[in-house]
């Protein structure tokens, strides 16, 4: 299978969350600036979300859907030369885009690419169509990783891949066996895990996974009190 070189890049605090009161402290603050350092230096060309997080980014904006007879089957690119990518997981059709372009302070422009599945509406593929937002169909109602990986290369030329969170896209493309790396900031701070994401979960209605092994490759302090883990995913 040709497909990205896929490195999961995040940051959490020391009981694994990756949300939550404790990203307000000072000490995470300054490891959020090291975060964006690092997933600069990493030079991938196309950062992946999933639905909970770009809704975030999006300021939980909803599509404006319009009745549509019927959309072509199959997928839909609407730009494949961008220099950098946005990869939103999206199989329900919930994210309410502006445009084809995603904007924000202090990360360069990306075209959007939305993950679906056959089960996504037509109307909501006839929206994406409208606003220039391309969109991959990757398995029939539950997410298939391994054809989203394999179509970011053959459409778009995509050769590596920063995984963001949550915790759900995270988990299920580790279990794909599609992860090669995790980048890890751990932040010096618990708050009892009152925040509702963890860097891996399960989605609920899919069965359990296997335990995955990872090999230390770097590990080092940063930040006040922080640290740096690297890892390569084993096997």
């Amino acid at each position: 299978m040709k497909r990205p070189y896929f490195i999961c890049h995040i940051l959490s605090s020391l009981d694994g969350r990756i949300n939550g009161p404790f990203m307000e402290m000072a000490s995470t603050r300054q490891l959020g600036a090291e975060y964006g350092r690092i997933r600069t230096e990493l030079g991938a060309d196309a950062w992946l979300y999933g639905t909970a997080t770009t809704k975030e980014f999006t300021g939980f904006r909803k599509p404006q859907l319009k009745e549509t007879a019927e959309v072509p089957e199959g997928d839909f690119i609407a730009y494949a030369g961008a220099g950098f990518y946005y990869v939103s997981v999206d199989t329900k059709g919930e994210i309410g885009w502006e445009s084809g372009i995603w904007k924000a302070s202090g990360r360069p422009d990306a075209h959007v690419i939305e993950v679906l599945t056959e089960s996504t509406l037509p109307a909501y593929k006839a929206y994406l169509r409208r606003i220039g937002v391309s969109y991959m169909i990757c398995g029939k109602e539950n997410l298939d990783c391994r054809t989203a990986a394999e179509k970011l290369a053959q459409h778009f030329g995509i050769e590596k891949v920063l995984v963001c969170g949550g915790g759900m896209v995270n988990w299920s493309f580790l279990q794909a066996g599609i992860i090669d790396e995790l980048s890890l900031l751990l932040s010096p701070v618990t708050d009892a895990g009152a925040g509702q994401a963890a860097l891996f979960t399960r989605i609920p209605s899919l069965p359990e996974g296997k335990p995955v092994e990872f090999e230390l490759k770097k590990a080092e302090p940063l930040g006040a009190g922080g640290l740096y883990l690297n890892y390569r995913t084993r096997g």
